[in-house]
């Protein structure tokens, strides 16, 4: 068993052929939903995955992205880990706003600028490379890996849930940690014990076959004003859900949970700076405002479209009204649940006529805060970094190592490792060198600690 010191000292010396092969990844495009894109980096992502010594495939789920999945075998008496990140990366437009073509890969003061780079390219290398370490240096991980790169995250992996039930017997694992994200504004690793869930619903309301003139809004129904209704059914100006029952299922946090929010660095005023407001809603400051965030659940109308959005004036009545609503929920309520609250408040309240189509779902997940997979990670965080921020859910929703953890019936937490203000999903993203490098070593001090392994 070789000290754990020269695993880093290796990763170290490797470091600049590590950096060239994200460099190599993030120049092959995977934007999500494009398949022939996906797909082709899925079957080079199989050869990576081939040489850090895995038994790798691309399992096609269904007709979206591929799965790509490795195995690394358990010494005899170690534990399993499953791993999960994702492939696939947000499309770049506006591409005439990034400083430099978002798919060079452009190295410059110690950064990587790229779609991708961080996002989460370079946090799922470091997971490999974290198990490649150990097969190069000992010819085997220090535990059992079950490594799972999603294809299909930036769209809410659809086709997950899917490929976990499927072969849940080979995924059977005593802990699951997800690699996606990055470090708070500080610099300083996050560590979620949970997810939010997430119900996301276009609502429609038609009107006439097609526009019809404004002179006629005496007689004929707007479908603009019948979804501005339906919206005004579901929220009030409290920031209250209307619905009923929508209320009933919320677990409120635990001491547990209370306890690691009062140990969370919190700053009102720097979060209100960054957004650019000058209070937060409802009124709550502190310790309320961090409850509100990760326990309480919201509503927003992430876009909302119907008629003439042009220059200067157009006289008509808009043949149908769109609304995208998500329901961020926390635990105990379920998509499922909250879909048929909505759909029985709107037929009561008149407007069975609007329709509700389901875009996304997630479920919620809680880990034990003393699961061993919790430990591992504090303490390899904790090691490398100081001491991180531990966080008893998450106000994000996704299918990460919480949600797997769930779905197999062991403890799953989810880190990062992109620096402050990466930029994901926006132009310019980026990665920096040291932050890569450093995040493959917590990936193999974390299957170190996890397997067992002294410090």
């Amino acid at each position: 068993m070789i000290p754990l010191r020269e695993i880093h000292d290796r990763i170290d010396a490797r470091a600049a052929e590590h950096l060239d092969l994200l460099c190599d990844l993030i120049r092959r495009p995977s934007r999500t939903g494009h398949l022939d894109e996906v797909g082709r980096f899925a079957d080079h992502l199989v050869g990576v995955l081939t040489d850090a010594g895995g038994q790798a495939q691309a399992v096609q789920v269904d007709d979206g992205a591929p799965i790509v999945y490795a195995e690394w075998s358990a010494p005899p008496g170690a534990p399993t880990l499953i791993l999960y990140s994702h492939y696939d990366v947000i499309s770049p437009e506006p591409v005439d706003q990034w400083t430099y073509p978002p798919f060079s890969a452009t190295r410059i003061d110690g950064k990587i600028i790229g779609r991708g780079s961080t996002d989460a390219k370079a946090n799922l290398l470091a997971l490999i490379k974290g198990v490649g370490t150990f097969v190069e240096m000992e010819g085997a991980a220090p535990c059992g890996v079950r490594l799972i790169a999603d294809g299909e995250e930036e769209r809410g992996s659809p086709n997950l849930p899917l490929f976990v039930d499927r072969y849940a017997e080979r995924l059977r694992a005593d802990g699951a940690l997800s690699f996606d994200g990055g470090f708070d504004a500080r610099g300083v690793p996050k560590i979620g014990l949970g997810t939010s869930g997430m119900l996301y619903v276009e609502l429609t309301a038609t009107g006439a076959r097609h526009e019809l003139h404004s002179a006629g809004a005496r007689l004929f129904v707007n479908p603009a004003w019948r979804l501005v209704w339906a919206l005004a059914v579901i929220k009030d100006a409290d920031e209250r859900v209307l619905i009923e029952g929508f209320d009933d299922d919320i677990a409120p946090p635990s001491q547990q949970d209370r306890a690691l929010m009062a140990a969370m660095p919190w700053d009102d005023a720097a979060q209100l700076r960054e957004a650019g407001l000058d209070a937060f809603l409802t009124g709550v400051r502190g310790l309320p405002a961090i409850e509100r965030l990760l326990f309480q659940p919201g509503l927003a109308i992430c876009g909302i479209h119907s008629g003439f959005g042009g220059t200067g004036p157009k006289a008509v009545i808009p043949d149908r009204a769109t609304a995208k609503l998500e329901f961020r929920i926390v635990p105990n309520q379920t998509p499922e649940k909250v879909l048929g609250q909505l759909r029985r408040h709107l037929d009561r309240r008149g407007f069975g006529d609007v329709t509700i189509e389901v875009l996304a779902t997630v479920e919620t997940a809680k880990t034990d805060p003393d699961a061993a997979i919790v430990n591992a990670t504090v303490e390899a965080a904790r090691r490398l970094y100081g001491p991180p921020v531990l966080k008893p859910t998450e106000e994000y929703a996704g299918r990460q190592g919480a949600w797997l953890g769930r779905r197999l019936n062991t403890p799953g937490v989810q880190t990062g490792i992109g620096p402050p203000g990466f930029r994901g999903h926006a132009t310019d993203e980026f990665v920096t060198e040291e932050h890569f490098v450093r995040g493959i070593k917590f990936a193999a001090e974390i299957l170190a600690r996890f397997s067992g392994r002294p410090a």
